[in-house]
């Protein structure tokens, strides 16, 4: 691992603060979502995940926050020492549990490719990071790229109550990767709307609690609840 001469009060400056959210274990990493590529397209369409996204409501309407995630946002793809200081930044963590994109998502296959070089010069770590640009992760392997062994990189659904990604034609290099996908779990739902691990966070007042199965790359499939919507017990 590359050595960097950078404290971390530099390294914020060439990165923005790292976030924190309630429900997991580790520190996060997010930009607005309104600068989703694929997400801000699903947004307008009844039914998929995005058109009720929670990154376009409540804490992340707050002022300081959309300020901090749109100064991640400029470092993350204008700063020539935003790798590095991430690095140190992520290297500080007392826990070893990382998740990129809590809001947002991927802008591009240059993003991803920074992304990528940070988890593999942060072994220690397990990084998490779903996303919606199967594109930009397609075009990611063709070029011969490798996602690191401490990366769990997972695909995630468009649907609720619908069935993981699949990946057919030009996508076919990524039928390996392991997959999310988000579910109602309501009172009508079909058994079948659960695929693989159910995620346990709703019945953990929004924590993850011990369950690390986001960052584990042998879990095939993680299905999530909607948070948004009311669920019989």
């Amino acid at each position: 691992t590359k050595e960097v001469d950078m404290n971390t009060k530099e390294a914020v400056k060439h990165t923005g603060s790292l976030g924190q959210t309630k429900k997991m274990p580790g520190k996060s990493y997010g930009i607005r979502a309104i600068h989703c590529n694929v997400g801000m397209k699903l947004a307008k369409i009844e039914g998929t995940v995005c058109h009720q996204c929670y990154g376009l409501f409540g804490f992340y309407n707050m002022p300081n926050v959309q300020r901090s995630q749109d100064n991640r946002l400029d470092l993350m793809l204008n700063d020539p020492l935003w790798e590095d200081a991430m690095v140190v930044q992520i290297q500080q963590l007392k826990v070893a549990y990382f998740r990129w994109f809590d809001d947002g998502d991927l802008q591009s296959l240059y993003n991803l490719q920074r992304v990528i070089r940070v988890c593999e010069r942060t072994p220690m770590v397990k990084h998490w990071m779903p996303t919606k640009e199967y594109g930009l992760v397609n075009d990611f392997l063709l070029e011969g790229g490798v996602i690191p062994e401490n990366l769990s990189l997972r695909p995630s659904g468009y649907k609720f109550n619908g069935k993981p990604p699949e990946f057919k034609g030009k996508f076919h290099m990524m039928e390996d990767l392991p997959t999310s996908t988000a579910t109602y779990l309501d009172e009508n739902s079909k058994p079948e709307v659960v695929h693989g691990h159910l995620c346990p966070a709703h019945w953990q007042n929004g924590e993850c609690g011990e369950c690390r199965a986001c960052w584990n790359k042998e879990v095939s499939n993680v299905t999530y609840v909607n948070q948004r919507q009311k669920i019989k017990e």
